[in-house]
């Protein structure tokens, strides 16, 4: 998914920081690259977001302990009032064409592809949902008064998606590529009916309760 590699070095922050100001400005629009640190790089995101907000997409790909990675992309075009619906929609895609990836590894029979694939597309899911259930879905819920409607159900197939997420990790573990693409089959199933709701309902309906949401998806953007 990555078009370069932009390993950081030392452990300033500030250093750290101004080389990856430098690679994004130097980076193309609608590209994208892999940020490699020895160290936890979330906390160069605020003063990131500070200085480009609209411009990118910011996602972990890699939690440590030796190596963080993130995926970062500039954007097509600098979008500042960026609406909830694009924001998540954009990491839906994303996620989805880790998946694609993977699969496309196991069928080939790369196990080692495979596993690196999906554990970018396990820490991206979790990423996703945690955006939600701790930043869009209380916020929603502060805002409706709605506490047992659609972000019930959702965080329930959250639940769901994450127990076959973990079934296919256990197939990697057991080199079984066969087991992991039965899992990925219902995963998909399950991914895209989720995905529609969310994208043709709820967020809709939290943009239209919510108003201004740059605060919220500044603040979803840096959960960890």
């Amino acid at each position: 998914m990555n078009d370069t590699t932009l390993q950081l070095t030392g452990n300033d922050t500030g250093a750290q920081l101004d080389q990856l100001t430098a690679a994004f400005e130097g980076l193309p629009e609608g590209s994208s690259m892999a940020v490699v640190s020895a160290n936890d790089p979330s906390a160069m995101l605020p003063p990131f977001q500070d200085r480009f907000w609209g411009a990118f997409d910011w996602y972990p790909l890699e939690k440590g302990p030796e190596q963080w990675r993130v995926y970062l992309r500039r954007v097509p075009a600098v979008r500042k009032n960026r609406g909830l619906k694009e924001f998540m929609s954009t990491d839906h895609t994303r996620c989805d064409e880790l998946y694609a990836e993977a699969e496309n590894a196991a069928r080939a029979g790369d196990l080692a592809t495979t596993r690196q694939l999906f554990q970018a597309f396990d820490i991206g899911m979790v990423h996703h949902f945690s955006m939600e259930e701790n930043g869009f879905f209380p916020a929603f819920e502060k805002a409706t008064g709605m506490t047992q409607g659609p972000t019930m159900v959702m965080r329930m197939e959250h639940r769901q998606m994450l127990g076959i997420i973990s079934q296919m990790s256990q197939a990697l573990k057991q080199d079984d590529l066969q087991a992991w693409l039965r899992g990925g089959s219902t995963l998909m199933v399950l991914m895209r009916q989720h995905n529609i709701k969310e994208e043709q309902m709820l967020y809709p309906m939290g943009e239209m309760h919510l108003g201004g949401v740059e605060g919220l998806l500044r603040t979803m953007q840096k959960v960890a």
